[in-house]
């Protein structure tokens, strides 16, 4: 099949938009359902919130599934690597151990859930559990965590986040509120365009995807997100999504042929390599590959 090529700065427009209030109150209905179950099991052990890009304001329709993060305050997982041999054997002398594992907290939110939904509306997967979607409400990822906490000392937290580890054992640490700061002041600074890009792009992917220009593992909408956020402001400063779209197209584009431009990309948390933190599935080529096609399906000369 060949590539719809040549998109109007009216159809840019229409993607840069935030999905319809329809979808709206979909998502709204999923997050409502899942958080009064868990709150009536958990009480106040539990704090219930939103991350991915919902919580950012960064979804499209086609994707306008939901991220809620059930984060138990009870424990949390300490990380002292960057403390002394002294100052992590004065922490681990203060530390108590719990018999309650992050495998049982994830077990009894999956119980809750399965009671609430029924056993054929939940799904657990590596990271999550997933509530499946009906009439009613969206398809939402529930991510059973806990705090994570560094130290700088034995006794000060210098940074605060969340940490799970999937059912494979693979130990992921993320930062859900840094994440969402830093694109809100990304977005005021930018005059609202970010996340207006972030979602043409994201459109942009979904199109190339589906008419099979690209392959579906190819960018991530994570991944996308925080590519376009290391983009410098000035970039975004245009008085059309045409132009500014091809500003972030190319920015990207050219960072990624040198190792000192691109190992400066950091997640959107700010905290994090995108590049340099071992991670397989993000590499500066994906993001070249992706930004050419993206390039050339807009129509730019």
């Amino acid at each position: 099949m060949a590539l719809s090529t040549g998109i109007s700065e009216e159809q840019l427009k229409r993607w840069a938009a935030a999905p319809s209030e329809t979808e709206e109150t979909k998502c709204q209905n999923a997050v409502r359902q899942i958080t009064t179950a868990i709150k009536e099991r958990f009480g106040s052990n539990v704090t219930v919130f939103l991350q991915g890009s919902y919580k950012n304001r960064t979804n499209v329709r086609q994707d306008s599934d939901v991220d809620v993060v059930v984060r138990y305050d009870d424990l949390f997982f300490p990380d002292i690597s960057g403390l002394s041999e002294s100052d992590q054997a004065i922490y681990n002398s203060t530390r108590v151990n719990t018999n309650y594992t992050f495998n049982q907290f994830k077990d009894d939110v999956q119980l809750v859930l399965e009671n609430t939904f029924g056993k054929q509306m939940i799904q657990r997967n590596d990271k999550c559990i997933e509530v499946k979607e009906n009439t009613y409400r969206v398809n939402a990822d529930v991510v059973p965590c806990y705090k994570y906490k560094k130290f700088s000392t034995p006794y000060y937290v210098s940074t605060e986040g969340i940490q799970l580890f999937t059912d494979k054992g693979i130990k992921v640490i993320s930062f859900p509120d840094q994440h969402f700061n830093n694109g809100q002041d990304k977005n005021v600074k930018t005059s609202q365009m970010y996340k207006a890009i972030v979602r043409i792009l994201k459109n942009v992917r979904n199109e190339l995807v589906d008419q099979g220009g690209i392959g579906e593992g190819l960018m991530s909408s994570f991944f996308l997100e925080c590519l376009v956020w290391n983009v410098p402001n000035a970039d975004f400063a245009t008085t059309t999504f045409y132009q500014a779209t091809r500003n972030i197209i190319a920015r990207v584009y050219n960072d990624m042929k040198f190792d000192q431009t691109y190992n400066k990309y950091t997640e959107v948390n700010g905290l994090k390599s995108l590049f340099t933190n071992g991670s397989t599935k993000r590499t500066p080529l994906q993001a070249q590959q992706f930004m050419q096609s993206a390039y050339n399906f807009v129509g730019y000369k």
